[in-house]
């Protein structure tokens, strides 16, 4: 019997291709919690900037003899802004909120999906023979990907529930050994 014959010791002894030694490392993919937290700071910051342009609404409409076609067309700007930066501020807060909570679990047995919150867990495990194709797919500024299972189940995600949803993607399809494909 020669050395030949025998498996070499180390990480890769036994195993037969790439993808089955980047599968034996389990690998768990969450949000940075510091941009989860800078999105939960802009979303106080647009909070404080709503109330300073209604103030400046105000400034403008008092006293009311000193208003004139300038002042109120002013006014309107400013209250218009002051509304777009109040209905910004509970979306911020929601999305840096839930995108904490995000999670995949990559290990040998397959990818499990974690994306809804903690009251209202949306869980998906799919193992690695079980995922039929990975697309992408670009809706206006938006990355969207579908990892797509055999039976019919879909896990969705797109850069508003992760801050790198590429990366998720690719790392997926080089576990399953498929490319990304176009939606």
């Amino acid at each position: 019997m020669s050395a030949t014959e025998f498996p070499s010791p180390g990480p890769g002894a036994g195993i037969n291709s790439q993808i089955e030694i980047n599968r034996s490392k389990p690998v768990v993919l969450r949000n940075s919690r510091l941009l989860c937290w800078v999105t939960l700071a802009g979303s106080v910051f647009t909070l404080i900037m709503a109330v300073c342009m209604v103030l400046l609404v105000l400034t403008q409409v008092f006293p009311l003899s000193d208003l004139n076609s300038d002042k109120g067309w002013s006014a309107f700007r400013w209250a218009l802004s002051a509304c777009a930066m109040g209905y910004m501020c509970p979306w911020l807060w929601q999305m840096g909120r839930t995108m904490a909570n995000y999670q995949v679990r990559l290990d040998s047995r397959g990818v499990d999906f974690i994306l809804g919150t903690k009251k209202k867990p949306q869980e998906l495990f799919l193992t690695w023979d079980q995922i039929a194709a990975i697309k992408h797919k670009r809706v206006g500024n938006v990355q969207q990907y579908f990892v797509q299972g055999t039976n019919g189940s879909e896990a969705r995600f797109n850069s508003y529930t992760f801050f790198r949803p590429r990366k998720v993607a690719r790392l997926i399809a080089a576990r399953t050994g498929q490319d990304i494909q176009k939606a």
